[in-house]
């Protein structure tokens, strides 16, 4: 049975734990069991930095054993249930970059930002919304269960973000049509809120209205992130959304650091490259996949230097690939960096060129 409920303001209307473990080809006493101690598919809680170094973050990873049926749940539940518009993180489909597209060439930009967001939603938060949502109260006491670990939602888990989306359902939703009924714009990701309008008056309207929405959900803005007066972006001034520049109606432009950050590694590797032996394999690869990490992330944006890296990678990539087949070493289909589960073909490589010159010290 496939619900695909497409009901925004009730998306959980008609489920159970019953249709959900079928769903996910696993018995429904074990959702049961999981969800009265979800300790058990979690590991110790670790302290991470946050970025910027400043304070710390409480990590709940989830066991490998249960990873899987972790990902399932969240599976099931977000193909059968309509997204909201304005909820992009999480999302299959939607980025930070969807997020702050729309926000393009604003004049007045109202951002938000929820300290220890994760944290601050308990099992209880989480059931009254559920509720509300269409929800059985069985079912709503077993998904505000199994979606916390020590009382609050876990980070680092895989049904975080689709927690955190249905608890911001009913927010999103009223702060949408708001929005829309002046001009403006409202998008979230995960805990960072953004409206746009085209007048300041508007701008602090809306701002006073997100600000008593997010309090009436029991949670705390937090201030250093947006110091600016009133809260508002506006004028000249540079407009930073989740870490990308909206100044321009022609599109999205990265921070200078992350620029930085793409060609620093696209020009170390292209060095690296130039004078590479066998040994230096396990190590290009990682530089490798750091460096394709951040192309692909630049090249999301409208106004990004992800074309030159990529260049760069190729012209790595086959000096390598002549390396390897000068001292007759033949990659797998040509990728020498390749590097999963099944196959971790630097590491094939090195032990085949170490076994040949082996042989030639012997003879």
């Amino acid at each position: 049975m496939r619900l695909h409920n497409r009901d925004i303001k009730q998306p959980l209307k008609g489920m159970t734990v019953d249709w959900l473990a079928q769903k996910c080809e696993a018995p429904a006493s074990l959702l049961w069991r999981l969800a009265r101690d979800t300790t058990l598919m979690y590991k110790p809680t670790r302290r991470q930095k946050k970025n910027g170094g400043i304070g710390y973050r409480e990590i709940d990873p989830p066991q490998k054993k249960y990873k899987h049926l972790l990902k399932s749940i969240t599976k099931v539940l977000s193909s059968n249930i309509k997204h909201h518009p304005a909820a992009h993180g999480g999302v299959r489909g939607r980025s930070s970059f969807t997020s702050a597209r729309p926000h393009c060439g604003a004049k007045f930009i109202v951002p938000r930002d929820i300290e220890a967001c994760y944290p601050s939603i308990t099992p209880e938060k989480l059931l009254c919304t559920f509720a509300k949502l269409g929800s059985t109260l069985v079912f709503a006491k077993f998904l505000s269960s199994i979606m916390t670990v020590h009382g609050r939602i876990p980070q680092g888990g895989p049904l975080s973000s689709l927690a955190v989306n249905l608890y911001m359902l009913p927010t999103d939703d009223h702060l949408y049509r708001r929005a829309r009924a002046k001009g403006g714009r409202y998008g979230r990701l995960t805990d960072d809120f953004v409206i746009s309008v085209n007048t300041r008056e508007k701008a602090i309207a809306l701002g006073k209205e997100l600000d008593y929405r997010i309090r009436q959900k029991n949670l705390q803005i937090n201030e250093k992130k947006h110091p600016e007066k009133e809260g508002i972006l506006a004028g000249d001034k540079l407009k930073n959304i989740h870490s990308l520049i909206v100044n321009s109606k022609r599109g999205l432009r990265p921070k200078k650091e992350h620029i930085g950050k793409g060609l620093e590694l696209a020009t170390r590797y292209a060095r690296c490259c130039c004078c590479a032996t066998p040994s230096d394999l396990p190590f290009l690869a990682d530089l490798r996949q750091r460096t394709a990490g951040m192309m692909y992330y630049l090249r999301q944006a409208d106004f990004s230097p992800a074309h030159h890296i990529r260049r760069m990678l190729e012209a790595g990539d086959r000096k390598v690939l002549l390396m390897l087949l000068k001292r007759e070493l033949q990659p797998h289909k040509n990728k020498w960096w390749l590097v999963h589960i099944k196959r971790n073909e630097p590491q094939r490589l090195l032990n085949l060129w170490e076994n040949k010159t082996q042989l030639c010290r012997t003879a």
